[in-house]
Order: C-alpha cells, then structure tokens, then sequence
C-alpha cells in the first residue's frame, strides 16, 4: 500500500512541476524552493508524512523511501563471494575486448594528421603557452598490478630546457658546448665564479662528471642544493659518461600511470605534423617499454588512446 502511494505521488506531481516549468527555469535556483514547497503539500496529503524543505533540500521522512533505497542494498548484500568474483571477471573481460578493437571501429577515430587540424583550429586566438598537445592512453590491468612509468625522450621537446654541466674534463667540456650547446659549461673556475655570484641560476638543470662532484658538494652545496640543482649520484647526474646524460636531460618528460589512464603533453599546437608524429612515436615506445618491464604475471593492455588539445575535443586515434 505505500508502494502505491508514492507512485500515485509522483503521478499526480508531475503535471504541477510542468506548468512551473518556465517559472523554474526563469530565474534558475532562487524560485526552486517554492517548488518543494509544493512537493511538501503533496507529500502530506498522499502520504501523511510530509517533507521539511531548509535551504532549497527536501529531507523525505517517508518510510517507503527508506525502503526502496535499502532494497538495493540487501539484493547486493546476498551476493555470495564467487558472484562477486565472475562478475568482476566478466567486467574484466569486456574491457580487454573493447581494449582489442582496433581504434578505427570508434566513431571518433581519425587518423592523427587529420585530428591536428581540428586540434589546431580548436585553439586559434587562445595564449601559446596554452597551446598544449596531450596524449591519453587506457590501460586495462587486473587488481594488484603495479602501475606503468618511465621517461619519454622526445626529439622535438615541448620546452627548451637549460643544461649546466660541471668536469675538469677539457675534452667533455668541449663536447657540451659546441654538439649540444649547453647554457653553461666549466670546471672548478666556473664553481668559484658561482660561489662568488657571478653567474646566475638561470639553468633547470645540472650534470657532472665524477672528479668534481666533491668540489661541488662542499663548495656550492647551500646554493644549488635548496633548489635542486645540485648534482648527485643518487640523482643519476653524475656519470663519466656525459653525453648520454646530456641527451636524457634535453628532451627527458617523466610519466606515471594515475588510475587506470596515462597522460602525456606531446607537443604544442604550433609544431608540425611530423614533429607532433615523431613525439607521438617517442611516447608509443616509452609506454610500450614500461608495459614490457612490468613485473606482474598477467602484463596490463593499453586501450583505446586520445590526442586533445588544451581547448579542444578528445580525438581517437592509432596507438597499437
């Protein structure tokens, strides 16, 4: 009988709420409460029990609603362990066959050089720093499964990163100034001409070789240390090898799985189609590799994968 009730409540509400229709929609939430004020007049007289309205939010104290949101509840109470467990499994299942489908079946597939021109035309007039190319892959991993992360080198790097680097080594020294033109480049005259403030810390970034890595830590150690330029071992900006180093830091851009998606800005609306390709394939062998590595027995898939801009839509394209 007080299923009936409520049902016969709601009937005969609904044709009140539509000649208020326009009244509501006028002046959007301020006449809203008049609304429920009107669902509380109903209330009381089909179902006795009436509802209080404070600050626009109806509280209903009818006992038929309680029940119906209990219901809910109880069904999904009686559901033994292995229910639970083949429906998480059934789950599961449809998501690594959705993560199989090629991305072409998706009604918003485009091919990646076609999607650059909406991307694009979805940012005209907007700031140029803002002009971001973002590349969000789905990753499909059972429970338990350690998130995926690494580094992505991009060839076309999305910011011109500052590269200092500290050797007594003439020969290094050489290499880093004139192959990759680095910001600022010297040995331990270069460590005084700092301590003295000659130089300014206008670098993201510094490198060292192993010979003057003490002579740093005890000389300009409260200086680059507090903002994290200091080069350590621990770090991995000491190596003898400082080529490598250099190349890693040039165009390096950390990733970590946060969910079940990973998100990567690839390039910049103002780069052209073989850049925004290249940074794209970069990324693919990046998060291709980390998938490889990844210690688990039942190894994650990588879904369906997005190319967005700041402004713009979310664009599928191939990532396989």
């Amino acid at each position: 009988m007080i299923t009936f009730n409520v049902l016969k409540f709601f009937d005969q509400l609904t044709g009140e709420i539509k000649l208020m229709k326009d009244f509501v929609i006028t002046v959007k939430g301020r006449l809203f409460k008049p609304c429920w004020t009107m669902l509380s007049t109903f209330s009381r007289r089909l179902t006795r029990q009436p509802i209080s309205v404070r600050n626009g939010v109806s509280r209903f104290h009818s006992s038929a609603f309680t029940g119906a949101e209990e219901a809910p509840a109880s069904t999904s109470s009686k559901l033994s362990k292995d229910q639970v467990k083949r429906r998480e499994m059934r789950r599961m299942a449809q998501r690594k066959a959705v993560a199989r489908k090629p991305a072409s079946d998706h009604p918003l597939y485009m091919p990646v050089t076609k999607a650059l021109r909406f991307l694009r035309a979805a940012e005209v007039g907007q700031p140029h720093t803002q002009q971001t190319l973002s590349l969000t892959t789905l990753v499909v991993a059972e429970r338990g499964s350690p998130a995926l992360s690494g580094n992505v080198s991009f060839p076309k790097p999305l910011k011109d990163i500052r590269v200092a680097v500290f050797t007594g080594d003439e020969t290094q020294a050489q290499m880093a100034r004139e192959k990759y033109h680095c910001h600022v480049v010297g040995g331990p005259e270069l460590v005084e001409r700092i301590k003295q403030g000659e130089v300014s810390l206008d670098f993201d970034k510094s490198l060292a070789t192993p010979d003057i890595a003490n002579l740093l830590a005890s000389q300009l150690g409260r200086i680059l240390g507090p903002k994290g330029l200091l080069p350590s071992a621990k770090k991995g900006t000491v190596s003898d090898d400082l080529e490598s180093l250099i190349k890693d830091s040039m165009g390096t851009l950390p990733f970590r799985q946060r969910g079940n998606a990973i998100s990567i800005a690839v390039a910049k609306s103002s780069f052209s189609d073989r850049q925004v390709l290249e940074n794209i394939v970069a990324a693919q062998k990046s998060i291709k590799e980390a998938l490889s590595n990844q210690k688990t027995k039942r190894p994650s898939l990588l879904s369906q994968t997005t190319l967005s801009s700041t402004h713009g839509p979310g664009i599928v394209i191939d990532f396989a």
